[in-house]
């Protein structure tokens, strides 16, 4: 398998460094940020194939990300799987409304992450 480049955009630390480590066994190469702000700087830097991205962060949520994201002609085309908590369906249809490609919610399982993951990449 490639080695595509999956950036994980989550606050809380400890589910980027599992999903990064759990990915990269999978034999992707994950790219982490802890918020909105330091994943608009990485998609820069990194040009990632795929984004899974957390709603609630400090600084950007990731409403604000995704439509960003989706403004660029750079980035647009870039998959997005919102993985998150809030599983409502406003949550669900604005983040369609605003460019994901999918949506997760947390807890998920591994198997059916990178499923939705091979789909877009």
């Amino acid at each position: 398998m490639a080695r595509n480049k999956v950036l994980i955009v989550d606050d809380e630390v400890d589910i980027t460094e599992t999903l990064a480590f759990i990915l990269q066994t999978k034999g992707f190469k994950p790219i982490t940020a802890t918020d909105g702000l330091d994943c608009i700087r990485k998609i820069s830097s990194e040009n990632p194939d795929i984004i899974l991205l957390d709603i609630k962060m400090p600084a950007m949520d990731g409403y604000e990300v995704c439509e960003s994201v989706r403004k660029s002609i750079k980035t647009k085309s870039i998959p997005i799987i919102i993985v998150t908590s809030s599983g409502d369906t406003d949550s669900i249809v604005k983040a369609h409304k605003v460019g994901a490609s999918d949506y997760i919610v947390k807890p998920f399982n591994i198997p059916t992450l990178l499923q939705k993951m091979r789909k877009y990449i």
